[in-house]
């Protein structure tokens, strides 16, 4: 009988400290880790979360460039600066014209030097320019110059040294080495809106450069960039017409990586090609010049590109020059000389007909 109370009295403590542990354990409350707004029991290991990267994408934008022919500010040019202002030259030209676009080209027809000094030997035909004029360009909206012609080297090697350096401090990107020579000042990568953009320039007046370079530098510039523009020095002096050498080459740069071809020398506007869905324009003629002596040198051609989700669209901007004074042809002049354009170039019956409608056109 003892022996029966001391078992009940026994499991009376032992049930009352369960009970006494339970409420305890209840009463201590829950765990609350550092991650706010989770309860975890103590037995738990806190839950753990995987931070997401979010990246905000940029809206690619349409890239928008501008070529022009060729641009020399020396001989007459330099005389009606000198007696009407810089600014007279773009007079005729909506103020705005050279405000849109991301990249604003030409071939620059002479060499710039300290004060425009011409340097020994003197030639007939002898360009230098002073750097106060090339910031005039830059002021204009200019910013980028190809420099591969038969003029560079009016001034000597110390001439094309200083065009470079002065260009450089202009801020002003540029392409191009002496005629006939190919190596590293060829090429450029330029970068807009996140865009590689290749840069090249050649120049073959008075003889052939060497191609096989030439062809190599363009594959691997297209290698590392999303778009290859090639400007070149070349062609028959006045004659509206490629010529077979200019196609041969044309197409081998294609082959290689171009895009777009921009072309200038002839002093007069040649027709254009579509070669394997890339654009050859063969000469854009004179856009500021002294060539006085005929219409067709008073002519000129502007080429607008607009690159967008790798595409490329073009349009053609014809000029009329008047005593190196250039502005853009009325919708008559114009639908004119479209006319003649489409004559000199070697393009379908459906791009012609675009042309002529004056609409924008992409290549085929």
């Amino acid at each position: 009988m003892l022996k029966d109370k001391h078992f009940w009295l026994l499991s009376i403590i032992l049930l009352g400290f369960a009970i006494g542990l339970i409420l305890v354990f209840l009463l201590a409350g829950p765990v609350i880790t550092p991650v706010e707004g989770v309860v975890l029991s103590d037995k738990l290991e806190p839950l753990k979360y995987e931070a997401r990267k979010i990246e905000i994408v940029k809206k690619q934008e349409p890239i928008r460039f501008l070529f022009v022919g060729d641009i020399m500010l020396d001989r007459n040019v330099g005389k009606v600066i000198e007696s009407d202002g810089f600014d007279h030259l773009f007079s005729t030209l909506p103020k705005d014209f050279f405000n849109n676009y991301d990249l604003v080209g030409a071939n620059l027809e002479s060499a710039v030097t300290e004060s425009g000094e011409h340097y020994a030997p003197y030639n007939k035909y002898d360009f230098a320019i002073s750097p106060e004029r090339l910031s005039k360009l830059t002021d204009v909206g200019f910013n980028f110059f190809t420099i591969a012609n038969n003029h560079i080297a009016d001034q000597g090697l110390n001439g094309i040294e200083e065009t470079r350096e002065f260009l450089d401090l202009a801020k002003i990107d540029h392409v191009g080495c002496n005629d006939k020579q190919v190596g590293d000042c060829s090429v450029k990568i330029v970068e807009i809106e996140s865009k590689k953009i290749g840069m090249a320039g050649f120049s073959m007046v008075y003889g052939l450069f060497d191609q096989e370079k030439a062809l190599d530098l363009i594959a691997k510039l297209a290698s590392s960039t999303d778009l290859v523009i090639v400007n070149i020095h070349w062609g028959v002096e006045y004659e509206h017409y490629k010529n077979k050498t200019q196609e041969n080459l044309a197409h081998k740069l294609i082959d290689a990586g171009a895009d777009v071809i921009i072309g200038h020398h002839p002093h007069v506007v040649q027709g254009m090609e579509v070669y394997k869905s890339k654009l050859i324009f063969y000469s854009l003629g004179n856009f500021i010049f002294d060539q006085y002596f005929s219409k067709d040198t008073q002519e000129g051609l502007g080429v607008e590109l607009v690159y967008f989700e790798d595409k490329i669209s073009f349009n053609l901007l014809p000029f009329v020059s008047k005593k190196s004074q250039p502005s853009l042809k009325n919708s008559e002049n114009k639908v004119e000389f479209l006319e003649r354009f489409v004559a000199w170039s070697s393009i379908n019956d459906k791009l012609k007909n675009d042309l002529l409608k004056d609409e924008s056109n992409e290549g085929e």
